[in-house]
């Protein structure tokens, strides 16, 4: 149930505050140089970094159990434990992936 619920929400953050963000960039894009660095200023500010990590967790967590839903739909992954692992691993890999991204933007391409 956690899972599906995780599903729902993440996809819904993704749609209304990734949308937001994304013409938010695309406008500061074309509006000039002016503009595009008062996008860059609040999005690498504390708060900006949080909507950004948060975002990309939205994305892991809506991509794995996507993957999940995808591998039930094919008919595997309906045994009891199976499901059960499954169920518990979506969001401990999303979490995982979300640090590592996140430990390569801040330390291997920030440095």
């Amino acid at each position: 149930m956690l899972v599906s619920i995780l599903h729902r929400v993440s996809g819904d953050g993704m749609a209304l505050v990734g949308l937001a963000v994304l013409v938010w960039w695309l406008g500061a894009l074309a509006s000039g140089p002016g503009a595009y660095e008062t996008f860059i200023n609040i999005a690498t500010s504390p708060i900006g970094y949080v909507v950004m990590v948060g975002l990309t967790w939205a994305f892991f967590t809506h991509m794995m159990s996507g993957l999940r839903h995808f591998v039930l739909d094919i008919g595997a992954g309906y045994e009891l434990d199976t499901n059960r692992l499954w169920s518990i691993a979506c969001p401990i890999i999303a979490v995982a992936l979300t640090i590592a991204v996140w430990s390569y933007v801040l330390f291997v391409k920030g440095a």
